[in-house]
């Protein structure tokens, strides 16, 4: 009975959908009750499946919980704790299961990024005290090279759909979060295109980010999908990510979905299980699309410039980007140490905004380049090229689809992490690494 429940993608669907809807309820009303919550789902969980592929949602759903900020002078006794459990309990079943090397086929960039992000805590000499909360951060690729062994060897079977369907699930649940945020915002502006606002985990253009990387997984599921039925499903799961992004405001998000479902809807009609019916689809689709503009040409150009005027003219020139790469770069070559290892993730702390008001925050410096050589110099950036490797190699071995649609997706990330906020921001290293363990686990499957 519990083989069967195993291996049917209704139960997935349905169960994927529970974490979303406990995730999205918990971020409303009470993150900590959400987190535990989650733990205890996923223990019951485990003991009654026995097999990390079903803890894959709740680990990748479990830090979309956190709405209120707290100050990083302060341990957050309650999550604090709710993290230990929920470690504790992967960490007994992955024991349990054994370790196999040959399942970690990206191990080895992982290890080299948590060298990277550590080693600077021996000269780091910018944390005050009362402050020691900060070398917590640079314990954090460490982190994700756990969570990555943790998953790579617990994970018994998993299939390309359910790492997809899971992060297809995730766009309803940041989709949530920005409606929520904007609805409670909206009579703050003129327009709700000029918002700027913090989510708890992240801000809302990380949201745009993560939204983007899930988008080319909706469509892997279109094209593999043989029901007109779950075609519809998935093509409602795309309209949601698109009002998602809409709703974020980030001008990056928006550039980066056009160039992901120009160039995936393209990959559709070539690449996909039902290329005919996507051709038609998509041609009355557009026509559809052309005609409702049209008929309302007045309220689609006053939509348009109001996009313009308030997400891609306002701000674009004091962004402040530019001074921020300065900054990093001016860090980077302040001495050899530096230069060759790294001044480490706290090297500049400042007073900034966030989610739990003005308080002492390392800096970020919106660009995946610059932000690893602060962190790690010329040796960071070694082990990130190698992470780069070990994470496309593994992706070509993967099924055609898979691979050109996360393809866009991987690419759409790399190229738009040189100017915002994806490596080494948990809310983009934990999908990320739990997906490489996924990936790992598949072909290690396949080649058996």
């Amino acid at each position: 009975m519990l083989e069967k429940v195993k291996n049917n993608n209704i139960f997935d669907e349905i169960f994927i959908f529970i974490c979303a809807i406990i995730t999205a309820l918990g971020w409303m009303f009470n993150s900590i009750n959400g987190m535990i919550v989650l733990v205890l789902l996923a223990t019951f969980t485990l003991i009654l499946l026995k097999d990390l592929k079903f803890i894959i949602p709740i680990a990748i759903f479990f830090v979309f919980t956190i709405r209120d900020g707290f100050p990083n002078n302060v341990i957050p006794i309650p999550l604090i704790i709710v993290a230990s459990i929920f470690v504790l309990v992967l960490l007994i079943f992955t024991c349990i299961q054994g370790i196999k090397l040959k399942k970690m086929k990206s191990l080895w960039g992982l290890i080299g990024l948590a060298i990277m992000n550590l080693i600077p805590i021996f000269w780091c000499k910018t944390i005050e005290a009362g402050n020691e909360v900060f070398y917590f951060f640079f314990f954090a690729d460490l982190g994700y090279l756990f969570i990555y062994f943790i998953f790579v060897n617990g994970i018994k079977n998993i299939s390309l759909h359910y790492l997809a369907t899971v992060m297809s699930y995730l766009v309803f649940i940041l989709m949530f979060e920005c409606l929520i945020k904007v609805i409670e915002l909206k009579d703050t502006t003129e327009s709700i295109f000029s918002l700027a606002y913090y989510l708890g985990w992240g801000v809302c253009n990380e949201a745009g980010i993560m939204i983007c990387f899930s988008v080319p997984f909706i469509y892997y599921l279109l094209a593999t999908s043989k029901s007109i039925k779950m075609i519809a499903f998935e093509f409602l799961k795309l309209l949601v990510a698109i009002l998602g992004v809409l709703l974020t405001t980030s001008r990056g998000s928006y550039l980066a979905l056009l160039f992901i479902v120009i160039t995936s809807t393209i990959l559709l009609l070539i690449k996909s299980e039902r290329r005919r019916f996507f051709t038609y689809f998509v041609i009355v689709f557009l026509m559809l699309f052309i005609l409702v503009a049209l008929v309302n040409a007045k309220s689609t150009v006053a939509f348009i410039n109001n996009i313009l005027d308030n997400v891609f003219y306002n701000g674009l020139d004091d962004n402040g980007r530019k001074e921020l790469w300065v900054m990093g770069f001016k860090e980077f070559t302040d001495s050899s140490l530096n230069m060759w290892l790294g001044s480490g993730i706290c090297a500049v702390l400042e007073e900034h905004m966030s989610s739990a008001g003005f308080q002492l925050v390392p800096i970020v410096y919106h660009s995946t380049l610059v932000q690893t050589i602060v962190m790690g110099g010329i040796f960071g950036l070694l082990m990130l090229l190698l992470h780069f490797y070990e994470k496309y190699r593994n992706l070509a071995k993967t099924n055609k689809y898979f691979f050109w649609y996360m393809l866009v997706g991987y690419i759409y990330v790399d190229i738009y992490g040189m100017v915002d906020n994806t490596y080494h921001m948990f809310y983009y290293m934990i999908p990320l690494v739990i997906s490489l363990a996924s990936i790992d686990v598949y072909i290690y499957k396949k080649n058996l």
